[in-house]
């Protein structure tokens, strides 16, 4: 009976968990998005605190007018006056151009960075670590290494988004047929979950039959 509560309890975790998890995380963005424009944007004056929802809504909206805007004359104009004048205030030209380029190289059409998953020696030569291509290193870099180097971004776990930014000649880089998804599984798990679609052709293990449910079925 212990064995068989401690059975109920352990697969109720497993499918629990993540569903609950992933409900919290979901949760706290809408919260998090839906309190951005404070109480008067959310509806503080149709009752105290702001509608529930309202908030989200608005943010969702404005993001698309301003897509929507970017994309016709008007909109590339008042956008590269806007660009012009912040890239001259000393103060903010350095986080802003950061920012864009950030989200242009993350976000833009023709992005190519974190999309391909690849092998690096790392920490140590012998030992590799799953990494995240970004681009080529800046022509300064590669040029005081004397070759071409490529940026390579190691996530590590738990926290996927956290890593350290290496640069390594082209023949130290190894592509992989991995998907980024299933190489954030891999680190987001300390290797513990492994996606059996991860490599092409290699079919999961089946388990072993427990040989007690075995005699009992044939009983």
């Amino acid at each position: 009976m212990i064995s068989r509560l401690r059975t109920h309890f352990l697969t109720g975790l497993l499918v629990l968990a993540p569903v609950a998890i992933t409900g919290y995380v979901v949760w706290r963005l809408f919260t998090w998005v839906d309190h951005l424009l404070g109480t008067t944007l959310r509806g503080g004056y149709i009752r105290p605190g702001g509608v529930p929802g309202l908030g989200f809504l608005t943010v969702i909206v404005i993001i698309m007018f301003a897509g929507a805007l970017a994309e016709n004359f008007v909109g590339r104009r008042l956008g590269k006056l806007v660009d012009t004048g912040l890239l001259r205030i000393p103060l903010l030209r350095g986080l802003y151009s950061t920012v864009k380029d950030i989200g242009t190289a993350v976000l833009g059409d023709r992005k190519i960075a974190f999309n391909q998953v690849v092998l690096v020696p790392f920490p140590i030569p012998g030992v590799y670590s799953i990494g995240l291509m970004t681009s080529n290193a800046p022509a300064s870099l590669s040029d005081a290494a004397g070759k071409p180097l490529r940026g390579i971004f190691l996530p590590t776990p738990p926290n996927p988004t956290t890593g350290p930014l290496l640069y390594y000649p082209e023949e130290m880089v190894i592509p992989t047929t991995m998907r980024v998804d299933q190489a954030i599984k891999i680190v987001v798990s300390a290797g513990a979950v492994v996606p059996l679609d991860a490599v092409p052709g290699v079919e999961a293990p089946r388990p072993e039959p427990d040989a007690r449910a075995t005699l009992e079925k044939g009983r």
